[in-house]
């Protein structure tokens, strides 16, 4: 297991079983989103917690934005989360440090004992650095670049729902992790498919399974012991798995929700 490898499917995590569920070529009515015709323009797409009308899969994501997440207005005050933890692999243990800022900033810092990597996102460019050397930040290459931009969001991609190139659709509610849950698929125009396993009770991420479309790689992420800051949802135990097999546990010790998190501290040259 390589220290790369496992930092990308953390980073994953951030934002988080070995196969996917089948489905029907139909769906039923009310299984799918449909933008209204009304407001087909910036706002709706912009919202993300907007009026999703009725049908099966409206109500499941309405309880997902007010009970899992806490609803709209709390959502708009929440800015940024910070926290730190220690990040358990096959062959080491890791101490890590990041910030996200609304919508897409992530910085983290992943520190053993030879080195200190940084990897960032600024909500343009992706770029890394190892510190205690000479060399400079550098740009990702597209690879690392695109899946780091994947995860970079703060909240989940069954936020703003109605963006353009994304179709979210009902698949089936199945038992999931000791839990009942919905589980609801994300298809990006960026070539990945994530399906969220929504707990039917507390409507909280249980499990999260991107599958990368372009490579065939399947990435899950297991959500456990939840806590609430500021009214945020935060999962103190997040265990990463990459094509079935355990890559790593991130424990979390210390969390903030909105402590100071500011743009600059994403440029590369700072």
């Amino acid at each position: 297991m390589t220290l790369k490898r496992s930092i990308f499917c953390l980073i994953t995590s951030l934002g988080l079983f070995a196969t996917l569920s089948g489905e029907s070529d139909s769906k039923a009515l009310g299984d799918t989103l449909t933008m209204p015709t009304e407001q087909t323009n910036a706002i709706i797409q912009q919202s993300p917690m907007p009026d999703l009308g009725k049908g099966r899969l409206a109500r499941i994501l309405t309880r997902y934005y007010n009970d899992g997440l806490g609803g709209a207005e709390q959502w708009d005050q929440i800015s940024s989360l910070k926290l730190s933890g220690t990040l358990k692999l096959e062959e080491a243990v890791l101490e890590l440090n990041a910030y996200q800022k609304k919508p897409d900033l992530i910085k983290m810092m992943i520190r053993d004992n030879r080195s200190h990597q940084v990897l960032v996102y600024d909500g343009t460019n992706a770029w890394k650095k190892i510190t205690g050397n000479k060399t400079e930040p550098e740009s990702m290459k597209e690879s690392e670049a695109r899946r780091f931009k994947h995860s970079s969001l703060l909240g989940s991609h069954l936020l703003y729902p109605y963006a353009r190139g994304k179709e979210i659709e009902y698949v089936d509610t199945v038992p999931t992790e000791g839990y009942i849950c919905h589980q609801i698929r994300v298809t990006l125009d960026s070539g990945y498919q994530v399906d969220y396993f929504i707990d039917i009770r507390t409507y909280l991420q249980r499990k999260v399974v991107h599958l990368d479309l372009r490579s065939g790689l399947v990435n899950s992420i297991v959500y456990k012991n939840y806590v609430r800051e500021l009214g945020m949802p935060i999962a103190k135990e997040v265990e990463s798995f990459e094509n079935g097999e355990w890559v790593s546990k991130l424990t979390l010790n210390d969390f903030k929700v909105n402590s100071g998190v500011m743009p600059w501290m994403f440029k590369m040259n700072h």
